[in-house]
């Protein structure tokens, strides 16, 4: 494309960028929405990059994700940050000016343009009098949508193999392909990746219901819950923040929990009244993982593919269900099939992998627990209707996002299941390689799976989520009110 195109189209694209920045910061009273604990994040990272203190593989974060969760307003609120920054942020708002330009790209766009993000930057510098090689100012690219362009991989590699005698530029970029940005191979060892996950209930309150927790109880409570040295130190930490917690409680109802399980996972549904309406809009989430992530690869016959919403269905109807009864329910005589589906979907953000307790994966018929990232994923699948023998799965469900945000990586190494009857839900190993053991339900009082699961594992404490009461059983299990788990 000629320059003199490219930049008509420049142009005509920053006359656009300001309406479309509108709706995605503000209400519908012209006030700007609130932002996510991601969004705190960022603000220290470009505080690093004003200061010169970014890694080199830091100076391109590449932002995965399952559709819907916000990675375009999290781009969109970063380009105008400084309507978001309060006088706490004093660091920011006295270096903001040193970043002379963060330029926002929705590669979708330049795609239905027949514009590549290499003629775009290249007619940029041209523009702007540079070239990235020897950049004397600090640019932030922000690049949506990334995975339009067919070779932005290669892009990305020459920005970060052009850049390194210098710390002036910083590139986030997101995609909705998560399976694409995982899979590319273009960036090993030269990005950092940060997962864009649904929103965990604290974010829900915020957002929804303008209830804001103390900023500092999410992580007082995981470090108690999950990182103490035994029962008695858990129970002791939770018995002190008791009153703090019954009293945010307070405004806090039933129905506000279960309408966050039914339909307060994605930002996109919190606008919505008419529950029907959000549950179709959370399905189209995952039919467009199917059409748009799932297909292009050209991995999977015709077939198969057709048969991929009844897996999902399958996999949200049952608690734990072995790849045999997949494959006999789904007819798909190939093991390796199955396998290589059921591992494009977790790719694809739409589930959690948790393997059964003393088995590292291999492909074998000792079938992992395949989970949701968001309790409503499965609430739209079964369009809310759970049996009693289902309802649990929704805190499972939950409790898989709390460790894939929060725990994995940071306060532990892995998280398993006890594959045997009778055996609890999860097993927890922290950084000190000491297990956890985990139990939830809605009503849960008892304890035995709990304790079947420690005759094998000889864990340090047990925890079962769900009870009436803040309670320590025998020294060993402490039974913790949902409030407490939801409130993390």
């Amino acid at each position: 494309m000629e320059e003199r195109e490219i930049k008509d189209f420049y142009f005509e694209w920053q006359q656009r960028l300001h309406s479309l920045v509108e709706g995605y910061l503000y209400d519908g009273e012209k006030k700007l929405l609130p932002t996510r604990s991601i969004f705190s994040e960022f603000k220290n990272t470009l505080e690093r990059f004003i200061s010169n203190r970014l890694e080199e593989h830091e100076k391109i974060i590449l932002l995965p994700g399952i559709r819907g969760v916000g990675k375009t307003t999290l781009l969109l609120q970063i380009l105008k940050i400084e309507k978001l920054i309060s006088p706490a942020d004093y660091f920011l708002l006295e270096n903001l000016k040193k970043i002379e330009e963060i330029i926002y790209i929705d590669a979708s766009f330049f795609k239905l343009n027949n514009i590549s993000l290499n003629d775009f930057f290249n007619f940029y510098q041209h523009l702007n009098d540079f070239i990235f090689e020897n950049l004397q100012k600090k640019i932030v690219l922000l690049l949506d949508e990334i995975h339009y362009d067919e070779n932005w991989g290669l892009f990305l590699k020459s920005i970060f193999d052009s850049t390194k005698s210098h710390n002036n530029i910083l590139v986030i970029a997101t995609g909705s392909s998560a399976i694409s940005l995982r899979m590319n191979p273009d960036l090993s060892r030269r990005v950092t990746i940060k997962e864009v996950f649904p929103l965990k209930f604290t974010e829900y309150l915020n957002i929804k219901h303008k209830i804001f927790p103390a900023a500092q109880l999410s992580e007082e409570l995981k470090e108690i819950i999950f990182n103490s040295t035994k029962a008695e130190g858990v129970y002791k930490e939770l018995n002190n923040r008791k009153s703090q917690i019954e009293k945010l409680s307070l405004n806090i109802s039933s129905k506000i929990r279960q309408d966050y399980f039914e339909t307060g996972g994605f930002p996109f549904t919190i606008k919505i009244s008419r529950k029907t309406d959000a549950i179709e809009l959370v399905k189209n989430v995952i039919n467009s993982i199917i059409v748009k992530d799932i297909i292009p690869l050209k991995t999977f016959k015709t077939e198969t593919i057709s048969k991929i919403n009844s897996l999902i269905f399958l996999l949200a109807g049952s608690g734990k269900i072995s790849f045999e009864k997949l494959q006999q329910s789904l007819r798909i005589p190939e093991f390796r099939t199955l396998d290589s589906l059921m591992e494009v979907l977790v790719m694809s953000g739409l589930l959690v992998k948790v393997p059964s307790l003393g088995k590292s994966y291999v492909p074998a018929r000792k079938t992992p627990r395949f989970l949701f990232i968001s309790p409503t994923l499965r609430s739209a699948i079964l369009d809310n209707f759970f049996s009693s023998d289902q309802e649990g799965t929704k805190l499972e469900d939950y409790f898989a996002l709390l460790y894939q945000k929060d725990l994995k990586n940071k306060m532990s190494s892995e998280l398993a299941y006890d594959i045997s009857d009778g055996g609890a839900d999860f097993i927890l190993t922290g950084k000190d390689r000491k297990k956890v053991i985990i139990e939830t339900g809605f009503g849960k009082e008892e304890v035995s799976q709990v304790l079947n699961t420690q005759k094998k594992v000889n864990g340090k404490y047990g925890l079962v989520f769900g009870s009436r009461d803040l309670t320590m059983v025998e020294d060993f299990t402490v039974k913790i009110p949902l409030e407490y788990l939801m409130l993390i």
